[in-house]
């Protein structure tokens, strides 16, 4: 008998069925996408259409299916969700077999998770349709941040005076080009030796800068992405220039409050404010040598002489001797800092190489991602990134998410309380439509580690909470009828009960499981588009999708 393949036949006009339903299994997670993103009442997805003038433009609910199908298959480029649509049924299935183009997947996803987009009202009613199916209790839940790679590369990062060089550049490069000046009255910008140096044009020195748009919003509506270099150096300088204001405004009035102290007689302990360290040093020595004049009179008129080591009449005190010189020191530290800011305008923003390993570090903007950060991160060390802040139920439903610039979590508390507050309402009408007992609605306690913990946060108003303690030393021992009057103790010896132990070993898993299914399930560990708005929804659509992806696990119907 003679044995035979199946013919190939690669000229055959149609190798799929003719019925998209027979393509892929009606189990098949596009199917729970689309009957998902269909199902949800998003007139503001729908506006986001645009018909087009030539020709009917892409369905908005279509590419909605498109991307979380696309974020849960680890696929987030443009391009290469356009190279899907053409090659994986799955892909076609989502868009109605159509192929929409890389420019019109990324210029939807940007409109999307813009700011004002739809997609915290779409991240809400996905919640209120995991809630009606009994998902989304609010007995226990976690918080955790975690650095997401920022659009951007760590060596874009300029500080102020690099930021000053460049746009003083970028005003020579126009001159040039255009053989005209910025405008200033009196002053030519035609010529590259007028901006060579600090004071060559008040306007463009000062900081304002006009032909780099600083007049303009702070973030385009187009975002980082599309801005131009300009743009982003004049927002960059823009934000150290603030950021350097509100310190030296913070540092004035604190000496202002100091000097006050202290010629009040109650400085406070602790250094001296370095720029009224002079005048704090005068009002010393002038207390002293009152001091010591007041002495010698009081004795001088009782006719005898001072009791203990003896000391000739006018000789100072060693009270007035540490005076005179602690001015002294201030005196020649206040010189020497001026000798420095004097030498640092003269070498410029470059500076010296030996005088630079001298400096501390000073605050730096990206002039790619004028919104992002330089983070620690764990394995990767100092990072340009954004700290990602997720809310996540025991269950495994993420909460309204939050994207910030801090480096650290300390300040995140508050902000967390009121996303989950936000999602509660939408937890609480899914509970309700299905009849469910109210009691899974209501917030009960919520885990953070040791990064959030203050005793500011442990202060706040809100729902119960448990904070990791970190290093904290409980100083103890406490009686029966203790109260733990620090709430620093407090939480420490929450944490030490039996059930502070049984909440809390929540945490690791609910929290940092999360992020790890996150980063594995949509690759989301450096986001696509530049700009914190941008960032949050970009955010926002991944935790979206996995909360979509945690319904088709659990087989809940979308209806």
């Amino acid at each position: 008998m003679v044995r035979q393949f199946k013919p190939v036949d690669r000229d055959q006009p149609m190798m799929l069925p003719e019925d998209m339903r027979l393509w892929v299994g009606r189990d098949h997670l596009v199917w729970f996408v689309i009957d998902v993103i269909e199902g949800l009442g998003a007139t503001g997805l729908d506006a986001l259409g645009k018909p087009g003038k030539g020709r009917p433009g892409y369905d908005p609910r279509m590419l909605a299916v498109l991307l979380v199908y696309a974020y849960l298959q680890g696929v987030r480029s443009s391009r290469r969700i356009e190279e899907r649509c053409r090659t994986d049924a799955a892909f076609r299935v989502a868009t109605g077999n159509q192929v929409p183009d890389h420019a019109t997947i990324a210029r939807f996803r940007a409109a999307a998770a813009g700011e004002g987009g739809p997609l915290e009202d779409l991240f809400l009613q996905v919640l209120f349709v995991l809630a009606a199916a009994g998902l989304g209790r609010l007995d226990v839940v976690s918080v955790d941040g975690s650095k997401i790679w920022a659009n951007a590369s760590k060596q874009a990062n300029r500080t102020e005076g690099g930021l000053r060089k460049l746009a003083r550049k970028v005003l020579d490069d126009a001159a040039r080009s255009d053989g005209e000046g910025c405008g200033c009255a009196g002053h030519g910008h035609g010529d590259a030796a007028g901006l060579a140096g600090p004071g060559s044009c008040s306007c463009c020195d000062g900081g304002m800068l006009p032909g780099l748009g600083l007049d303009g919003p702070a973030v385009p509506a187009g975002g980082w992405g599309g801005a131009s270099r300009a743009r982003r150096i004049a927002a960059g300088l823009r934000g150290l220039e603030a950021a350097r204001l509100e310190r030296e405004a913070a540092r004035r009035a604190a000496a202002r409050e100091y000097l006050a102290a202290a010629r009040g007689g109650r400085a406070p302990r602790g250094g001296v404010p370095a720029a009224i360290a002079v005048e704090v040093a005068e009002l010393r020595l002038e207390r002293a040598v009152a001091a010591d004049a007041g002495t010698d009179a009081r004795y001088a008129a009782a006719g005898r002489g001072k009791p203990g080591r003896r000391r000739e009449r006018g000789q100072e005190s060693a009270r007035a001797r540490l005076a005179r010189e602690q001015l002294a020191r201030a005196a020649a530290a206040r010189r020497a800092r001026e000798r420095e800011a004097a030498g640092r305008e003269e070498e410029g923003p470059a500076g010296g190489r030996a005088r630079e390993k001298r400096r501390p570090a000073e605050p730096v903007r990206n002039i790619t991602d004028p919104d992002s950060r330089v983070m620690h991160c764990t394995l990767r060390g100092k990072v340009q990134a954004y700290n990602a802040q997720a809310r996540r139920t025991r269950d495994g439903v993420f909460l309204l998410p939050r994207v910030t610039r801090d480096g650290n979590d300390a300040a995140q508390v508050a902000t967390a309380i009121a996303g989950i507050e936000a999602s509660r309402a939408a937890v609480a009408a899914g509970h309700a439509a299905a009849g469910l007992p109210p009691a899974w609605s209501r917030v009960g306690t919520i885990l953070f580690d040791n990064g959030f913990f203050s005793r500011g946060n442990i202060e706040l108003p809100g729902p119960d909470r448990l904070i990791g303690t970190g290093n904290w030393k409980d100083p103890g021992p406490h009686g029966p009828g203790c109260r733990h009057e620090d709430p620093r103790d407090q939480m420490h010896h929450n944490l030490a009960t039996r059930q502070g132990q049984d909440l809390y070993r929540n945490r690791a898993p609910v929290s940092e499981g999360g992020f790890a299914d996150l980063k594995e399930r949509t690759g989301l560990r450096q986001f696509s588009m530049r700009g914190l708005p941008k960032a949050g929804g970009e955010l926002l659509l991944a935790m979206l999708a996995c909360n979509i992806h945690l319904g088709w696990r659990r087989g809940i119907s979308p209806a």
